[in-house]
């Protein structure tokens, strides 16, 4: 007999799952388990440049730094990418 912890049935119900996010405003299919430059990846966004913001209503929750940190996404979330380069000054 198997017995599985709630961890591994949460992987279970996660892993090979795929969700659409929205990306500056563009729907991109993305793991429900991933990273943020994963999903900047998919989104045809170099990560090297970019860092991804998760908007949640009125509230941003920066990955600056994180890129390769493991994050759940879930159906329908928006995410911004944001450059790191320097701004173009007029």
């Amino acid at each position: 007999m198997v017995v599985m912890t709630t961890a591994d049935m949460q992987h279970e119900e996660t892993s090979g799952k795929t969700v659409t996010v929205t990306v500056d405003g563009e729907p991109v299919e993305v793991p429900k388990r991933t990273t943020p430059n994963a999903v900047l990846g998919l989104a045809g966004i170099d990560a090297g440049t970019h860092y991804l913001v998760r908007i949640t209503g009125r509230h941003q929750h920066s990955f600056a730094g994180r890129g390769e940190e493991e994050i759940i996404v879930h159906e329908r979330e928006t995410f911004v990418s944001v450059s790191t380069g320097p701004t173009p000054t007029a």
